[in-house]
């Protein structure tokens, strides 16, 4: 079983190792993502134009393809042709492919085209790229490990490790499985607060290449949520100041606050 130590190592490595990260990411949020890359150390790179996107992955660590950049398919295809060519992990989050059929059409074609590192989703999202095969339907337990269980059936489809994001966190690979249970309502109230976690995924996936690189971000990410939630009610403030501080946090978070506060388990 994997330790919070070995968690916080694999965190710790991002600001250490500074990865540069191309992200082809929403437009909603594409200044967040950002800035949440550059609060652990890494260092973003905001390319979508189909004719640079290929030179940028040239000297890029990873690669964090949204589908919420839905009108940039061809710019996707050719960082992804690229990514794989230069060995460099690829994330993909699905936003949106449980409502719409084009960005789950090109999602499920770019899992079966591409080998990726990781897949990130909330529930529903997850359950959507596995709907034509009956994988989600009629799975009624509760709801915990409903998602764990949908996202190993989707990992061992692919080949790689998805997060399913909820009020547990459910990370797996097919094989090994882990939860974290960190987190906050509040966090529901500010806009890509997931686009954020797979953009650090990217981050986490260039130094580390095991399924620990998605729960060490997920650990980070929701324990720094949960405390700049504590600290937005202190000081009984809102949702603005909640995104804010949560960057800030997640800037400052040291290794005695995740020991202390990450709510891990695995198996």
């Amino acid at each position: 079983m994997a330790t919070l130590a070995e968690l916080w190592a694999v965190w710790e490595k991002i600001s250490r190792r500074r990865p540069l990260v191309h992200c082809i990411t929403n437009p909603v949020t594409v200044n967040d993502c950002a800035n949440v890359l550059l609060a652990a150390g890494a260092r973003p790179f905001m390319a979508a134009h189909p004719d640079e996107v290929e030179e940028v992955q040239l000297h890029a660590d990873a690669l964090v393809i949204n589908l919420g950049a839905i009108s940039q398919l061809d710019s996707i295809g050719k960082a992804a042709r690229r990514a794989v060519a230069c060995g460099h992990p690829i994330i993909v989050d699905p936003v949106g492919v449980s409502a719409s059929s084009l960005r789950r059409r090109s999602c499920i074609e770019l899992l079966e085209e591409f080998h990726v590192a990781c897949v990130r989703g909330n529930g529903a999202e997850i359950r959507a790229l596995l709907s034509d095969t009956g994988t989600a339907a009629g799975v009624d337990a509760d709801e915990e490990t409903a998602a764990a269980e949908v996202a190993s059936a989707l990992a061992r489809r692919h080949g790689c490790t998805v997060v399913s994001s909820g009020a547990v966190d459910a990370v797996t690979d097919g094989r090994r499985a882990f939860g974290v249970s960190n987190g906050d309502a509040m966090m529901t109230r500010v806009t890509g607060m997931g686009c954020m976690l797979s953009s650090l995924l990217g981050a986490a996936y260039a130094v580390e290449s095991s399924p620990l690189a998605a729960a060490a971000v997920c650990a980070a990410v929701e324990l720094s949520g949960e405390l700049a939630a504590a600290g937005t009610r202190s000081a009984r403030r809102g949702p603005a100041h909640f995104r804010d501080l949560f960057v800030d946090t997640l800037y400052s978070l040291d290794e005695a606050q995740f020991m202390g506060g990450a709510k891990y388990s695995e198996g």
